[in-house]
């Protein structure tokens, strides 16, 4: 019942949220009942109890709990296993794919790996951990090894609603019909005298400009902004994917134009971007779209 699938290349796994799944091994048994296999799973520090009739059991449904972070997180999230007198660390991602994190907390390549499974906890059907409901029987969270359910929205809040709180990035509210074009409030300066940004991408040669502007695959113009194609090897860039305008006293907005695979700051903890919504970044802030990662910078108008 495993299936392959062919994901995205190598990538970093954020260390947030913060999760520790530990095997304690069989609880003390009073009875000649088949023995118990106990553990926890800490999330952000909340520490709690699970177990299974197995030690197979106990971890699979802690890297399904994962799993159900990653899909709410769109991305791969990071699992510290500790079991006896080992500790390793994994990515957990999204499709249910379990990976060993090399020194530098990254993740090769997916291609040809398959998807974890385990049986329900209820009719012991074989399934992958990306199941939310038992394919045969129905029942909730099917790997489920907490005592109690877990609300993964309450755990793991959606990022566009937390964004916020970072001081680096903050929402910008602009009325739907201003969408399409640009949100400065002051009148654009000559090209001359306004800053320049500068992109630097992790798949083609970084491109400088004095103009706001719009990236994809093969972006159409928006409001007054200059069109700019990026390489995306994976075509996981949308067409027109990202709108990045700069006003005259530095200032970078960027907004998700409804692309296919959002935008992600890569920092720690990441956030993703709420389609249409524009958002203030710090210079030096770098982006996840899709297959690729830009960083954005600001240089005074005379920097060639």
């Amino acid at each position: 019942m495993s299936a392959t699938q062919a994901l995205r290349a190598s990538e970093a796994v954020a260390d947030w949220p913060k999760v520790v799944a530990s095997i304690h091994g069989p609880s003390d048994q009073l009875t000649d009942a088949p023995p118990t296999y106990i553990g926890s799973i800490t999330i952000n520090g909340t520490e709690r109890p699970c177990e299974a009739t197995s030690v197979e059991e106990l971890r699979t449904g802690m890297i399904a709990r994962c799993v159900a972070i990653a899909i709410r997180l769109h991305r791969p999230v990071r699992l510290t296993v500790k079991d006896s007198s080992q500790t390793w660390t994994l990515g957990v991602r999204p499709e249910g794919i379990v990976q060993l994190l090399d020194a530098a907390g990254t993740i090769p390549p997916a291609d040809g790996l398959t998807v974890h499974e385990g049986r329900c906890r209820i009719c012991r059907r074989l399934q992958p951990v990306t199941e939310a409901v038992c394919v045969q029987c129905k029942t909730p969270e099917p790997h489920r090894v907490e005592a109690d359910p877990i609300d993964v929205k309450a755990v793991v809040p959606d990022a566009a609603t937390t964004v916020e709180e970072l001081p680096f990035v903050r929402a910008v509210v602009v009325p739907v019909e201003e969408l399409d074009h640009t949100v400065m409030a002051k009148p654009t300066p000559p090209a001359n005298t306004r800053p320049r940004l500068r992109l630097r991408f992790t798949t083609q040669e970084s491109v400088d400009t004095s103009e706001s502007v719009v990236l994809g695959r093969h972006p159409i113009a928006v409001g007054d902004r200059k069109p700019i194609a990026v390489e995306s090897p994976e075509r996981m860039l949308s067409r027109t994917h990202a709108l990045i305008d700069v006003d005259d006293e530095g200032r970078i907005v960027v907004t998700d134009y409804h692309s296919g695979n959002g935008i992600e700051t890569q920092t720690d903890p990441p956030r993703r971007f709420e389609p249409g919504v524009p958002y203030t970044i710090e210079p030096g802030t770098s982006l996840r779209m899709g297959d690729v990662v830009c960083t954005i910078e600001v240089t005074p108008s005379e920097a060639k």
